[in-house]
């Protein structure tokens, strides 16, 4: 009877990842490859995130510097004077507007 040879499981976790952009004939394509990934996954994260890491992730940040714009100004009509802030202040608005 013949004998197999004992196979050694690879330690999990202990290795390091690649190089960004190697193995890409390109490296420049390569990391824009790399970067227009990771915004489709952060983007995934985010759909799939527990409400409260949503929202301190997308609109807790402008929300409290409208907030705080909102008390040192104290405007006739606070709804609106918000609104307009978030608005002219959304983190994810088009620069081209």
């Amino acid at each position: 009877m013949s004998e197999m040879p004992e196979q050694v499981p690879e330690p999990q976790g202990e290795r390091e990842p690649p190089e960004a952009s190697a193995g890409y004939d390109d490296p420049e394509e390569g990391k824009q490859g790399e970067k227009a990934a990771m915004a489709v996954q952060n983007k995934m994260n985010l759909q799939t995130a527990p409400i409260r890491t949503y929202l301190d992730g997308t609109v807790v940040p402008v929300l409290l510097q409208g907030l705080s714009a909102l008390v040192k100004e104290r405007p006739a009509n606070p709804v609106e004077y918000l609104a307009t802030f978030l608005l002219q202040n959304n983190p994810q608005k088009d620069p081209q507007q």
